[in-house]
């Protein structure tokens, strides 16, 4: 049994799949949502910024967001794709547990996957004090001190730019290469430090 054939199918039903759908949905498009429900900013408290949406819960934001989406058409339903094929024109989906949809675009918003450094405590903090974006969490954290964890080549980048929220910044090498003569006088200059060795557990 296959649905009848939806102008989109968005796959992912957080903050830019819905934003999608919305978009679609207005404009008379048929959409259907297909939504795991795992966010990746699941553990955060709070959304930063998003225009008009500061500091609200990410749960509260999908919610607003379905309710929008729907009150224009657009349809969402809980599961998980297995497969997309091309058919004809167009696409079919089939869904864990069997459920097989057509459509004729694809959206697919699924967002990306943290992976975390294998040190205890890191998984039960993340997004809370344990933060991957000063983008999204530097406010929360201005003038305190920060420790940055180099999980790769790219720790006295993240460092420096990390500086901008706080004079109070050190680099912790964990498994990474230490910095290179250069590099070292350059954080220097910014008066971060540099720690070498492992991170034996966040705390």
């Amino acid at each position: 049994m296959v649905d009848e054939p939806y102008d989109v199918l968005v796959v992912g039903g957080g903050a830019a799949g819905l934003s999608g759908a919305l978009a679609l949905a207005r404009a008379r498009r048929s959409v259907l949502v297909i939504d795991a429900g795992e966010p990746r900013n699941a553990p955060a408290g709070h959304v930063h910024s998003y225009l008009a949406r500061e500091g609200m819960p990410p749960a509260e934001l999908v919610a607003a967001g379905r309710e929008e989406v729907t009150c224009y058409g657009g349809q969402i339903v809980a599961g998980r794709v297995a497969a997309a094929v091309r058919h004809g024109d167009g696409f079919q989906v089939r869904l864990h547990g069997g459920r097989r949809v057509r459509a004729r675009r694809l959206l697919v918003t699924t967002g990306l996957v943290d992976e975390l450094p294998d040190v205890p405590g890191v998984a039960e903090r993340w997004g809370r004090d344990v933060l991957g974006c000063p983008y999204c969490h530097g406010w929360e954290v201005r003038g305190r001190r920060i420790g940055v964890l180099a999980t790769g080549a790219h720790g006295p980048d993240q460092a420096s730019l990390w500086r901008q929220w706080s004079p109070q910044v050190m680099l912790v090498t964990h498994h990474a290469p230490a910095p290179g003569a250069d590099e070292a006088e350059r954080l220097a200059a910014r008066g971060i430090t540099i720690v070498d060795g492992p991170v034996r557990k966040a705390s």
